[in-house]
């Protein structure tokens, strides 16, 4: 009789729990998918709406980024312009290795 007053814990609250913790599991892995999906898509827009901005007519990007992007346009010319010579020099200098072995 004293214990008539207490619930003991059955077989179905036990299946309750376990299917509790599955479907908990299973919302999880479905949030990541869906997190994952919505950076992926916030990561396209951004990148479509950047690259469509630069074609609009009022469009008016900021002067220091136009003058950033010349100094890195100058700054590869001369790269190219150094390894064009670089090659150059390799090539005389093979040249020139080549006749002074020749010659002795």
């Amino acid at each position: 009789m004293w214990n008539a007053g207490r619930e003991t814990s059955s077989p179905g609250t036990d299946l309750s729990k376990n299917q509790a913790m599955k479907e908990k599991e299973r919302l999880i892995k479905e949030l990541q998918l869906i997190t994952e999906e919505r950076n992926d898509l916030r990561d396209r827009l951004r990148f479509l709406t950047e690259r469509s901005m630069k074609n609009r007519p009022n469009f008016r990007p900021n002067p220091y980024y136009e003058d950033l992007e010349r100094m890195e346009e100058a700054v590869m010319s001369i790269l190219h312009n150094l390894e064009m010579e670089n090659t150059e020099v390799h090539e005389n200098n093979h040249k020139l290795k080549k006749e002074i072995t020749f010659s002795r």
